[in-house]
């Protein structure tokens, strides 16, 4: 589904009631952890300090190239495709302290849902 951009995104997490600049806020969370080949079919972090939660996810997706051995799944990509989100993701890479601020507003809603 990678060519439907956000399509996919939102197809899950409009279901949840959640909006765009939601999706870009929680998609700050693969700064921490990384993927594992066994349970999602790709392997590696989204960053170059995963245990360490901060915006570099966002400064990562921005660059054109991107640095090698990071992830930069179709999803990580998408939020770069429209306008708005490449907007939220560049205020993001910029100012780590919105984006703090909106990704608690984003991860209560998703606690509050009982996703954690």
């Amino acid at each position: 589904d990678a060519d439907k951009k956000m399509n996919p995104l939102r197809e899950i997490f409009y279901r949840m009631g959640f909006n765009d600049h939601d999706i870009v806020a929680l998609s700050g969370a693969h700064a921490l952890g990384r993927a594992h080949k066994d349970r999602s079919g790709f392997e590696g972090p989204w960053t170059h300090e995963p245990l360490k939660f901060d915006n570099y996810y966002f400064i990562e997706i921005l660059k054109p190239d991107g640095d090698e051995g990071l992830l930069r799944l179709a999803s990580d990509m998408a939020l770069l495709d429209q306008e708005d989100t490449k907007a939220q993701c560049e205020l993001y890479a910029k100012d780590q302290a919105a984006f703090f601020k909106d990704y608690a507003v984003a991860h209560q809603k998703l606690s509050e849902l009982g996703a954690f």
